[in-house]
């Protein structure tokens, strides 16, 4: 049993120093993560006495990425940290420690028993984690949201139902910060509602070249005209599109089945939502 619980310290370190190496690396490309558990597990397991060190340090990082792979699923490294980075260093020590772990127990020559029960119960307990990979993600989703510094505004007419939440602001994505939100109404009906910073441009020149860039195709021809005070509306072949302010946002809400009226129906319903709200309505 002492055998396992250094081959746990042993874990964690090493599960730290890959969070370390992920933090500070500054090319995203260097092998230098995957490639470090194996000489920090062999000088680890000589320090630490592990039963056959050397097997169990060429063993533990491939069983942590089966780990991950079971745990982890759906979820990836930045999705961790959006949650913070100690629940990451967290998340990173329990898996080290769970593949050292069960590198030493699959390599030793320690009691069988012993041995059978920290593997069932390890592969139970990282089971159990995999089921908690939409909270996780939730939450993720909840710190970018808040983190974003967009208006997060909703619709909120009863007629229509959130379905799919999708971000455009992170670091990996070109163009206009923002969000949107797509919602399905009454008989079939379908309004996508995209989210920017009141900042970003105005209805009219939003109307012109349609902002976010995501929300249409570039060679889409249309054509504006105000129906109110700072309320454009875009008629395309068979998508209608509305640009307005919205408190500190602008907004833009389109549909290829709701008509004009229904969309600007669709303003009036807006209003502010937090980013916990928004997070639960998840990436459909």
């Amino acid at each position: 049993m002492g055998g396992l619980l250094r081959a746990a310290i042993a874990g964690i370190a090493i599960g730290l120093m890959e969070l370390f190496l992920y933090l500070h690396e500054p090319n995203d490309e260097s092998v230098a993560p995957l490639l470090a558990p194996f000489p920090a597990g062999l000088l680890l397991g000589r320090l630490l006495r592990l039963p056959r060190w050397w097997l169990g340090a060429a063993l533990a990082p491939f069983l942590n990425i089966a780990i991950i792979a079971l745990a982890l699923r759906g979820l990836t490294f930045p999705d961790l940290l959006d949650v913070g980075v100690l629940p990451t260093a967290l998340v990173f020590a329990v898996i080290g420690a769970g593949g050292h772990m069960t590198a030493t127990a699959l390599t030793s020559r320690a009691d069988r028993m012993i041995r059978y029960s920290v593997i069932g119960a390890l592969v139970v307990g990282f089971t159990g984690m995999s089921l908690s990979t939409g909270a996780i993600a939730e939450k993720a989703r909840e710190g970018r949201l808040a983190q974003s510094g967009l208006p997060l505004v909703v619709v909120g007419s009863p007629r229509y139902s959130p379905v799919h939440l999708a971000e455009w602001y992170s670091e990996w994505i070109a163009g206009m910060p923002s969000f949107e939100i797509a919602y399905d109404g009454p008989d079939g009906a379908k309004v996508e509602l995209y989210v920017m910073a009141g900042t970003a441009a105005s209805p009219r020149a939003a109307c012109t070249e349609p902002v976010p860039g995501v929300s249409h195709r570039a060679d889409e021809i249309g054509r504006c005209r105000e129906v109110a005070p700072e309320v454009w509306v875009r008629a395309e072949a068979g998508w209608t599109r509305v640009f307005a302010r919205h408190g500190e946002a602008l907004v833009q809400v389109a549909s290829g089945t709701v008509g004009e009226a229904g969309l600007l129906a669709v303003l009036p319903t807006l209003r502010p939502a937090t980013a916990q709200e928004l997070a639960a309505i998840g990436e459909g």
